[in-house]
């Protein structure tokens, strides 16, 4: 249990946000707001992987000229750039990216270089304004406050929710520790009841959702937290 150097690799079953931090080990960064965090990107811009897909169908569905879109933890712009890749984006569309600090100040450097004018990048959810379409593809698992959090930092409640590559589970609510390179974070498994009442809670439906069978969970000494694989949903507001 001490040794948490293999990058993609989970250890470990705690109670909340804070008690898996505090057991990040010393030798290790922790969390996502570091140089190393933000560069891990940076030659390979527009990674498509086969668990993109259903994200970049979705949007092709959803975005209308002028719809304000809105990326949290969108890392440096990937879903963006792959998209723009495969498809074009209407006129007018606006794709906002919250991400943390340091991943922030990358993805505008970047976003210059590829003059990516209708993309842009905030480091606070609450200051994101107009929000038609709210996209997170694997990153509310990473954060301390997402669910609840996400929708109550909104001015506005989107039209659609679009998630991707997200940890549920039958299994209680529970906090893991991921090393995914240059830091160890750390990664919460949602309670699928929990999960999927939150949105319901807030007004909207379930309209699609898939398996992302590109990636699991398999923590050493949890068997019974074994995830085959995560999901990928759209809520459409009533």
């Amino acid at each position: 249990m001490a040794r948490r150097d293999h990058t993609g690799l989970h250890s470990g079953i705690y109670g909340s946000y804070q008690e898996a931090l505090a057991a990040v080990p010393p030798s290790r960064l922790a969390g996502w707001d570091h140089e190393d965090s933000s560069t891990l990107w940076v030659n390979q811009i527009d990674p498509v992987k086969l668990s993109t897909y259903p994200v970049f169908f979705w949007l092709q569905q959803l975005l209308w000229p002028g719809a304000a879109l809105v990326d949290v933890g969108g890392s440096i712009g990937l879903t963006y750039y792959g998209y723009r890749r495969h498809a074009r984006l209407p006129p007018g569309v606006s794709w906002t990216v919250v991400e943390v600090p340091k991943i922030c100040a990358q993805g505008a450097k970047i976003a210059q270089r590829e003059n990516a004018a209708n993309l842009s990048f905030l480091s606070d959810l609450k200051q994101v304004g107009a929000c038609d379409v709210l996209l997170s593809a694997g990153a509310l698992q990473f954060m301390e406050h997402s669910l609840p959090g996400l929708l109550e930092s909104l001015a506005t409640k989107p039209r659609y929710v679009l998630l991707n590559k997200l940890p549920v589970t039958a299994q209680p609510d529970a906090w893991t520790l991921q090393n995914y390179g240059p830091a160890v974070t750390p990664q919460r498994l949602f309670n699928e009841q929990v999960f999927m009442g939150y949105f319901t809670g807030h007004g909207y439906r379930l309209r699609d959702r898939w398996e992302v069978q590109d990636l699991d969970c398999l923590i050493p000494f949890h068997p019974e937290r074994f995830i085959r694989h995560f999901s990928g949903f759209l809520f459409e507001r009533e």
